[in-house]
């Protein structure tokens, strides 16, 4: 189960992955039209823009924040132990994005040579707390079939032992062919997919596994398939009856706790 914590009433809650993100005309043939494509499309939950974004490439070969706002934590923390009449630290702040530092050392160092690399890099906050049952992780990714004016780098991220304390961000690398790039609030940032901690093992099938595999293919060809035998029959609609897709739901107000 993928647990998680708005940074405040203005942040936007995952929401699940949808079948298609074009608006297409008319015609036959549309890759959304194809059941695995469209399942593909609609597995895992979206990350949303909580504000709008928008980065202007710079002559010099960077890029430029001009609008993005921060946001302010409804909620504040105070430690355990503290005296109830200590004074109380004010709301968290978080910023929607910020970039690579050139210099940077913390958290982790940039070299010179590395900085060229990283330019067109930015990291957005997804404004979401973030965590997961015991050996699942979450993998963060583009979405899939989709052509925008930036990507997302894939990353995945152990949230069932690293109880991160801050909102969980993605990085997405701009496209250096557009001179400005804006990303409106309720847009999707990034795909999040729930997987499993395992050992997945590749085996190539023997001879007899894989003649009864070729022959239940066959014998479902045979069944569902649409006009004279061949290795080329019209199986339209078949498919997608068939298939059992996984399904993504979003629930507020649960008083789960993460393990």
């Amino acid at each position: 189960m993928l647990h998680f914590r708005r940074f405040c009433e203005d942040a936007l809650a995952p929401a699940p992955a949808r079948d298609s993100y074009v608006k297409r005309g008319g015609g036959r043939g549309w890759p959304e039209q194809c059941p695995p494509v469209r399942a593909s499309n609609a597995y895992g939950f979206d990350l949303l823009a909580s504000v709008d974004i928008e980065f202007v490439r710079e002559d010099a070969g960077g890029w430029r924040l001009t609008e993005s706002d921060s946001l302010t934590a409804d909620w504040v923390w105070t430690p355990e132990g503290t005296p109830e009449d200590a004074e109380v630290a004010p709301p968290q702040e978080q910023d929607a994005a910020w970039f690579w530092d050139k210099d940077q050392t913390i958290p982790h160092v940039i070299s010179p040579e590395v900085w060229p690399l990283l330019r067109d890099q930015v990291k957005v906050s997804t404004f979401l707390y973030l965590a997961t049952d015991p050996d699942e992780m979450l993998l963060f990714m583009d979405l899939p079939h989709a052509t925008r004016s930036f990507k997302v780098l894939p990353a995945l991220v152990e949230t069932d032992h690293y109880p991160a304390s801050y909102p969980w961000h993605c990085v997405l690398e701009l496209d250096r062919r557009h001179e400005r790039i804006r990303i409106e609030r309720g847009e999707s940032l990034c795909r999040l997919l729930p997987v499993k901690r395992d050992t997945f093992v590749a085996r190539e099938m023997s001879d007899e596994a894989f003649g009864a595999f070729f022959d239940r293919g066959q014998a479902w060809l045979a069944e569902h398939g649409k006009g004279p035998p061949g290795p080329m029959m019209d199986i339209t609609g078949v498919y997608g009856r068939q298939q059992r897709r996984a399904a993504f739901e979003v629930q507020r107000g649960d008083t789960a706790e993460p393990h």
